[in-house]
This record gives structure tokens, sequence and C-alpha cells, in this order.
């Protein structure tokens, strides 16, 4: 099971120690075997070295291991500079793990690229909390507060979580009612037709309830369910052969 979370700076000495906390708290609860740290927004400096080192050593007493990802050339030559390079591996430079380089991406593709944030407006922020990490999701502890948190869901893929009375300072419309109202369907995607229904079932058995009936084309499969907010989610798998024909 991996997990993700991001880092940003600039990290002074004194903040290493919450640091360290927070990613703790995170690893313990996700239970992951690989979290992936994306340090796009931290300084290329000895301290932001000295924090990854802390929370890679963390980590492993969790039976976990950091991976950095959006690494910058500057960072990745300081950590080899430091010794550190086998101490903490970079996703997209490790053998195996990434078939290529963000560095080696063309112009456009690099233009192209973006983070997504979608934003959900939520009544008990706890409760969504607890329903998203029975589901495996993890939070950004940097962006957590009483009002809202940030759940990471893929590696450029980022639900901001919201109060719903901090989500109306964002907006001069009124709120839909995902109960009653169809907002947006949110799907996400699985790599076999078996994690599909695992993914539902433990979705149903955390609180949500069922969306729509299954649907099966043979080439694609996808479950649909409800938060307890009642935002519509569904999760699907599709036949990589079929994308060609």
């Amino acid at each position: 099971m991996a997990t993700d979370f991001a880092i940003w700076g600039p990290i002074a000495r004194e903040d290493l120690t919450g640091l360290c906390d927070r990613v703790c708290a995170l690893l313990q609860a996700s239970r992951a075997d690989i979290a992936h740290c994306d340090v796009s927004g931290v300084e290329p400096d000895a301290v932001t070295v000295d924090a990854l080192a802390r929370l890679q050593l963390a980590a492993r007493r969790h039976g976990c291991q950091v991976r950095l990802r959006h690494a910058s050339a500057a960072l990745r030559e300081l950590v080899a500079f430091m010794g550190l390079r086998d101490v903490l591996p970079d996703d997209e430079f490790s053998t195996g793990t990434r078939s290529y380089s963000l560095n080696r991406q063309s112009q456009e593709e690099r233009r192209m690229s973006r983070k997504l944030f979608v934003n959900l407006a939520v009544a008990d922020l706890d409760r969504s909390v607890d329903f998203f990490t029975k589901l495996g999701f993890s939070f950004d502890p940097r962006f957590t507060d009483e009002s809202a948190t940030c759940m990471l869901v893929g590696e450029d893929a980022y639900f901001m979580l919201l109060v719903e009375s901090r989500f109306e300072d964002f907006t001069t419309k009124e709120l839909a009612d995902p109960k009653t109202q169809t907002e947006a369907i949110l799907a996400l995607t699985a790599d076999s037709r078996e994690e599909v229904d695992q993914f539902a079932d433990k979705a149903l058995e955390a609180g949500g309830t069922p969306a729509k009936e299954p649907m099966d084309q043979g080439f694609m499969y996808g479950r649909s369910f409800q938060d307890p907010d009642g935002h519509h989610w569904e999760i699907f798998w599709m036949d990589p052969s079929a994308l060609g024909q």
C-alpha cells in the first residue's frame, strides 16, 4: 500500500520536530509501505535535506520507505553531494519506478502538465476524514485545520475538504445540496474488477450509500456510491487492451 504527502518550504530548524511528528501520524494512520513525498515546494538547502533524512528514518520505524517526487535538479544534486542518494530515492530516477524523467519530457508536455485541486463542501470535517481514511486516503497535515484538509488522491490530484462555512468564502453562489442535487460525479480508476468491488464495498461499510447499479460493459466495469455528505463517487476499471480498439 502506498500513500502520498507533500511538504513545503522554507523549512527552518525549529520546524523539524513538528514536521516529523505530523508525517509520522500520517504514516501510522495509513499503514503504507511506500510514502511518496512531493518536494516541489521546498528549497534545495541543507535543512531541507536534513528534514527529509529525518522523515526517512521515522518512516522506517513504521515499516515504510519515503520516495521523493518532483525533486528539483538542485535538490537532487545536493542529496547526492551529501551522500544520501540511496537514503532518499527519487521516484523519477529510481530504476523500475518510472519509465521517464520529467526533465526528459517535451516543453509542450511540461506546459500542459497541471496539478488538479477539487474543492468539496462537507458538513462534518471529522466525519469526512474518518470516512476517506477508511478508504485508504491520506491527508497533508500542513493544510489541515478545524475548517479544511487536503486529501491526497494521486500524484497530482488533491481534494480540499472544507466545512460549508469555509467553502462559502470562495464562492458567491448558493451551495448545492449534494443529497438532493447532482453537483458533479467524481470518478477514480482501479487496476482490476476485483479492486472496484473491494473499494466500493469498503465505502459502503464505512458509511457510504449506493448511488446507482453497477455498470458492466465487459471492457469496463464500475460501481458508484455517495459519501456521507451525498457527493457522488465512481470507481471504475477499463481493460487496457480496449483502449487501442
